[in-house]
């Protein structure tokens, strides 16, 4: 399973939200582009960036900053994969993305709302467009954690955005998000069982390495990890051996 390590942007540094919620910061934030370098050099092989503030303002606001991160991340030896997500509500606001050095991007609102664009955009950049389904109490949140969006379940929901084109599915379990609790084993492996073809990361509460070693053990592709990773809770190296079903002696 991969060790995915969220950046979270906001106001223009690394954060951390409790929940989802914007009035919830977990601490004041910091350097973003030393994190990156921190948990590149520790063995890190893919960095999750969301611009917090785009995601919230419907477009992306961070873009010179994930210019900065790209450059950090294809400069290490081997090079380390950067997608991004956040306020990517049309076309354009994905090619400059990916134009910014994004290696794939991850779209949320707009996919949910709108399933041919996603299609479009599958078909324009193949394998380079992934969706976040982000949930809360098993209901499908959008526009930045910040609203509800009726009606589907969320399987069915995540089968139509991979019939679309979408190359991975992000399940991220708002309510836990940020608060280290563990992740909802139960919805993540509804998911997988469901969906035995498709790569799916687990995101949502991910904080100890008998977390992601239960991931693993049920077969999820990746695990995205942000609190723990970004006040050190969680060591990169026993996160990653966890990842490949390490225990300890």
């Amino acid at each position: 399973m991969e060790l995915i390590a969220a950046i979270d942007l906001l106001d223009g540094r690394a954060n951390r939200l409790a929940q989802g919620d914007f009035t919830k910061r977990l601490g004041l934030g910091e350097d973003a582009l030393a994190l990156a370098r921190h948990l590149i050099s520790a063995g890190i092989g893919r960095l999750h960036v969301i611009d917090l503030d785009g995601a919230r303002t419907g477009k992306p606001v961070h873009t010179d900053l994930v210019t900065l991160l790209a450059a950090e991340a294809h400069a290490a030896a081997p090079p380390v994969r950067l997608e991004v997500g956040g306020g990517m509500r049309d076309a354009s606001a994905v090619e400059t993305t990916l134009a910014s050095g994004a290696d794939e991007v991850i779209l949320g609102t707009a996919a949910l709302a709108d399933v041919g664009f996603l299609a479009d955009c599958a078909a324009r950049w193949p394998g380079q467009v992934g969706v976040s389904l982000d949930l809360r109490d098993g209901s499908p949140r959008v526009d930045g954690w910040t609203r509800e969006l009726a009606g589907g379940h969320a399987l069915e929901i995540g089968r139509t955005l991979l019939a679309a084109g979408a190359s991975r599915l992000v399940v991220t379990d708002v309510s836990r998000d940020g608060m280290a609790s563990g992740p909802d084993l139960g919805l993540m492996a509804g998911f997988r069982g469901a969906l035995p073809e498709a790569t799916l990361v687990a995101a949502g509460g991910i904080a100890t390495a008998d977390h992601l070693r239960a991931l693993a053990g049920m077969g999820m592709d990746g695990a995205i990890v942000g609190r723990a990773l970004l006040d050190r809770s969680l060591p990169v190296a026993e996160a990653l051996a966890a990842c490949r079903m390490e225990v300890p002696a």
